[in-house]
């Protein structure tokens, strides 16, 4: 018997879709690899998306738009060392703020002070 995952790359290949999971793969890999290139303060920002060969991904203000467009080839690399195959040509920083985190009770929760 051949091993599943096997199966399933052959599969992926044949239908074509690889290359997609590969991207997708890319989001996942966001967060390492910002880490990686812009140092901890990165985990204010996150992927949330592809459109075609660019990975998408929220930041908190202008600022932080300027340095992922100063340091796209970089942070372009990282995200392939940690997603063979993504193939990916630009990261796109939209400016936007995540929704603060929900407690169980359904109310805001305090954030940590930094």
């Amino acid at each position: 018997m051949r091993p599943i995952g096997g199966a399933i790359d052959r599969a992926l290949r044949k239908l074509g879709i690889d290359r997609d999971v590969a991207r997708v793969s890319a989001v996942d890999a966001w967060p390492a690899a910002a880490r990686e290139i812009l140092g901890a303060d990165a985990a204010v920002t996150s992927a949330v998306g592809l459109t075609d060969r660019t990975l998408v991904v929220r930041v908190p203000d202008a600022a932080w738009s300027g340095e992922i467009r100063l340091r796209e080839s970089e942070l372009l690399a990282a995200i392939a060392r940690r997603a063979a195959g993504s193939d990916l040509d630009h990261i796109r920083a939209v400016p936007g703020q995540d929704r603060a985190p929900r407690s169980t009770s359904g109310r805001p929760s305090k954030l940590p002070h930094r």
